[in-house]
């Protein structure tokens, strides 16, 4: 009887293995973080891996519901393997052993990598392998990745109030940039604010912004200043700057202020010895 039972269960085992035909049904997606990288970044790849074996309807020869309909569309991954290129590297090493995932199950890996500092612009091809299946299969995938040095850029704005000067900030990058700070800088110069907050900034945004202009101490501004600004951000969880904008600032004239009481002193001192000669000339004429 016990005999019985062990040749049953091995046919069992030996039907389950040749029912298997379809070779490792994985669906593989990807996301990077940042979506678009500047040279010398760093970023987070995330691999999604998921068996698509009931959807491709592999393991059709048994019973759905069974034992063997469930061991023929589990999956076994054995190992990932991500490959850099000469401008993007890979930091992160491969993955081995995940273990099984089952039917419509899903199971996330992480890469990190890193542009070059002379990463060019465009989209760069990362070869993804996955080994697995019953049956040691290996299916091949490339990764986007996106390089763009594009920052973010300053430019005169219109003067609206005397004795400041407004910039356009704007993002002209495909993904978000975030902590952009604008630092002004110049000689004898004091900004108000010191530096100027403006925090996320969304793709093709622009915002305007405001620093008064005072001089230092108790001199003035006479004549026009050269004044430099730079802008700071991170891409990720990368810290850049932008090429420092420069510009020539104009002090607004000021007018003299004219004291009514002097001017009225003067015409008093003018008037007296006019008086007195008037008063000369006519006792002389009488």
């Amino acid at each position: 009887m016990r005999s019985l039972l062990w040749i049953t269960s091995l046919l069992l085992i030996i039907s389950v293995a040749c029912a298997y035909i379809y070779h490792m049904p994985v669906n593989i997606q990807s996301t990077v973080d940042p979506a678009v990288l500047m040279p010398g970044d760093e970023a987070i790849i995330a691999i999604e891996l998921e068996n698509g074996a009931a959807e491709y309807g592999a393991g059709g020869e048994s019973v759905a519901g069974t034992i063997a309909h469930s061991a023929l569309i589990s999956t076994p991954l054995n190992a990932t393997k991500l490959k850099g290129t000469d401008m993007i590297d890979v930091l992160t090493e491969d993955y081995h052993n995940l273990g099984m995932i089952g039917p419509t199950d899903r199971i996330t890996i992480y890469y990190k990598i890193r542009a070059s500092e002379n990463a060019t612009r465009g989209t760069h091809l990362l070869d993804f392998e996955v080994q697995g299946g019953y049956d040691s299969i290996t299916i091949h995938r490339t990764i986007p990745v996106k390089v763009d040095p594009a920052a973010v850029t300053l430019t005169r704005a219109e003067d609206t109030t005397m004795g400041s000067i407004n910039l356009n900030v704007a993002n002209p990058r495909e993904n978000t940039v975030n902590a952009v700070t604008i630092i002004p800088s110049a000689r004898g110069v004091r900004f108000s604010p010191e530096e100027y907050y403006i925090g996320t900034m969304d793709p093709d945004e622009v915002f305007t912004i405001s620093f008064k202009v005072d001089p230092i101490g108790q001199t003035e501004l006479n004549a026009p200043t050269n004044l430099s600004f730079v802008a700071r951000f991170k891409n990720g969880e990368t810290w850049h700057e932008s090429e420092v904008y420069e510009t020539r600032y104009s002090p607004p004239r000021v007018e003299p202020k004219r004291n009514n009481l002097l001017f009225a002193g003067i015409a008093v001192l003018l008037l007296i010895p006019a008086a007195y000669i008037y008063r000369r000339k006519r006792l002389k004429v009488q």
